[in-house]
């Protein structure tokens, strides 16, 4: 059978994963005792909201220390390569048990 109507390949708009799935830490049961560090890429309203959050939660969690954004360094921007790279050695140097990290979007 012959028809005038074009005809076109399918071709699957997606391409093969560039990050495979890896096992999560286990969560932790409290932020009780624990160190938390902030990290914030210094675009959207962290000057206001760490401090906020930080009040939350040590009234919240006694014995919970927080590590300021401050000590890690800016997320985006010019040092941004270099401070996610040195990212995990400084974590440790916190003895970091937990990250919340702020991002201006």
């Amino acid at each position: 059978m012959t028809t005038d109507e074009a005809s076109y390949e399918v071709v699957w708009p997606s391409s093969p994963q560039g990050v495979q799935a890896q096992r999560l830490v286990d969560r932790l049961d409290s932020l009780e005792g624990k160190r938390i560090g902030f990290l914030w890429d210094y675009l959207f309203r962290g000057d206001e909201l760490f401090p906020i959050l930080e009040r939350e939660l040590t009234n919240r969690y006694p014995g919970i220390e927080i590590v300021g954004y401050a000590e890690f360094g800016n997320t985006h921007g010019g040092d941004e390569a270099k401070v996610m790279a040195g990212l995990p050695a400084a974590l440790e140097a916190h003895r970091i048990d937990a990250v919340v990290s702020g991002m201006g979007c």
